[in-house]
């Protein structure tokens, strides 16, 4: 069961709701501007089947502090999915802070800049101070934010022993004065499997939890428990992540996206499957693909399977036939052919020269 106090009427710990000047003192809100008075906070949204009459609830906590922004906010129901009203005050805003959103249960659809996504559970995007967004909608949604304030960062990058990967390399460009204009931010994706969702789900709630009790040292242990999520995300066994900019032109972001979904299940793509899932025509994106690959999308889409049996040969004791299927590959001896053409040797020969210890 979730243990986040704002979850249930039921929990043992919940937060109750204090007047409205006294939960808007943690965060500020503007039209366009969302400003962090505390180095840290963890806000929850939630609604559909997680709270009473299908209402929008949305609180936190800082340090202690408890704090209720909205509650209980009537949305409207579209096909199962609660969209969010304007009188509620999402509107496409940006944040003095950081702030890393992550789906816990259900779905929400963001707008990030002028793009809309889907995150679903074991998703979310950690995004810097320039980049615009907004809440649009929600199915059966669980959603935890974890804010962190530029002066947080900055000490705990200085501060940090381990400052390699995705999540700290973002957070070091985006702290250098040059880049006061980027927009920019972190699409966060769980690869197969709950172990890494269980982890993570684990710490938010430790997080919490060192943040009610407030025992001796427990803001060295939040501290930590932060280090200890960013490892955990950017964990390649557990999750993919992607690096997005704005400042990139549109056929540069499509074939990020391309490349995306393509490096994740490179035997699903065909040319029509592709078209049908980014909504464009399938002339156009094989134009895009070959103006970055200079390969066809089926092509390209066999060059990303070989790279993967490559890599499975290398460090697994599957057998050829197995790693050919895993892939996607069906017909043997033309996986055979292709294999000899890219690599120069047959996969059986390719392993034993270049196989790892596992």
């Amino acid at each position: 069961m979730f243990i986040f106090p704002w979850y249930a009427l039921d929990d043992e710990i919940k937060i109750t709701s204090r007047d409205e000047k006294e939960g808007q003192q943690e965060i500020l809100r503007t039209d366009h501007m969302r400003y962090l008075k505390v180095p840290f906070a963890i806000n929850v949204m939630s609604g559909g089947q997680y709270e009473k009459k299908k209402n929008i609830s949305f609180g936190g906590i800082s340090d202690g502090k408890k704090f209720t922004t909205q509650q209980q906010v009537e949305g409207t129901s579209i096909d199962g999915k609660m969209v969010f009203p304007e009188e509620w005050g999402i509107k496409i805003h940006q944040h003095d802070y950081y702030e890393l959103m992550y789906v816990l249960e259900g779905a929400v659809e963001q707008q990030i800049e002028s793009s809309t996504y889907v995150y679903r559970k074991g998703e979310g995007c950690f995004i810097n101070r320039n980049t615009k967004h907004r809440e649009i909608s929600g199915r059966d949604f669980f959603v935890v934010y974890l804010c962190l304030s530029k002066e947080y960062i900055r000490e705990m990058l200085e501060t940090s022993k381990r400052r390699s990967g995705s999540i700290y390399r973002f957070l070091m460009s985006s702290m250098d004065e040059k880049a006061f204009y980027k927009k920019d931010y972190l699409y966060i994706s769980s690869k197969d499997g709950d172990t890494g969702v269980s982890q993570t789900y684990e710490i938010f709630e430790r997080m919490t939890r060192e943040l009610l009790e407030k025992a001796p040292g427990y803001l060295h242990i939040f501290n930590g428990l932060v280090e200890r999520l960013f490892g955990i995300l950017q964990e390649q066994e557990f999750y993919t992540i992607r690096h997005v900019t704005f400042d990139s032109t549109v056929e540069e972001q499509l074939f990020e996206r391309i490349k995306f979904l393509i490096e994740q299940n490179p035997g699903k793509y065909s040319r029509q499957q592709l078209a049908k899932e980014l909504n464009y025509s399938g002339d156009y994106l094989n134009r895009v693909i070959k103006k970055f690959t200079g390969l066809t999308i089926t092509r390209y889409c066999q060059k990303v399977m070989l790279k993967k049996v490559k890599i499975l040969l290398e460090e697994t004791d599957m057998s050829v036939s197995a790693v050919m299927q895993q892939v996607g590959f069906r017909n043997s001896s033309h996986f055979y052919e292709m294999f000899k053409e890219e690599f120069g040797v047959l996969p059986g020969e390719y392993r034993k020269v270049h196989k790892h210890n596992v």
